[in-house]
């Protein structure tokens, strides 16, 4: 059901989550040894991995920051935040993550939880085609 808020709310998170990927790329793209020594990883990590790990999130948060414009594009946000929960999870309970990552786990778990919602709420497919049935041609 489109209600008033959720017709404000839906590109305000959208913005939220593309601007919170994009900072966070740029992060991991400049500090690429020193983001994980602080976010509790004890080995000597691999700037390489690291800065790739940036460039990633840098272009997911553009894709986000797309969807602004072509709701079809929400779909990047559902998918990816759904793969993030479930990726981190696995490495906090089964991997030996830092505990830091539960946290980030759980971010990304409220970011879908409210995308999910808000697209529910305007009636966004969670699966969107473009118009004319195309998926992206």
């Amino acid at each position: 059901m489109t209600t008033p808020l959720s017709r404000k709310a839906l590109p305000v998170a959208t913005l939220l989550i593309g601007i919170h990927s994009c900072v966070l790329g740029i992060a991991m793209l400049s500090l690429p040894v020193e983001l994980p020594r602080f976010m509790g990883f004890r080995s000597e990590p691999a700037p390489f991995f690291a800065s790739q790990s940036g460039i990633f999130l840098l272009l997911l948060g553009v894709c986000y920051l797309l969807a602004l414009r072509d709701r079809a594009l929400l779909t990047t946000i559902v998918v990816s935040k759904a793969f993030a929960v479930a990726f981190l999870v696995v490495h906090a309970a089964f991997l030996g993550a830092p505990a830091l990552i539960w946290a980030a786990a759980a971010g990304d778990a409220s970011m879908l939880a409210v995308i999910v919602t808000l697209m529910r709420m305007e009636g966004v497919p969670l699966l969107a085609r473009r118009e004319g049935g195309e998926s992206g041609r």
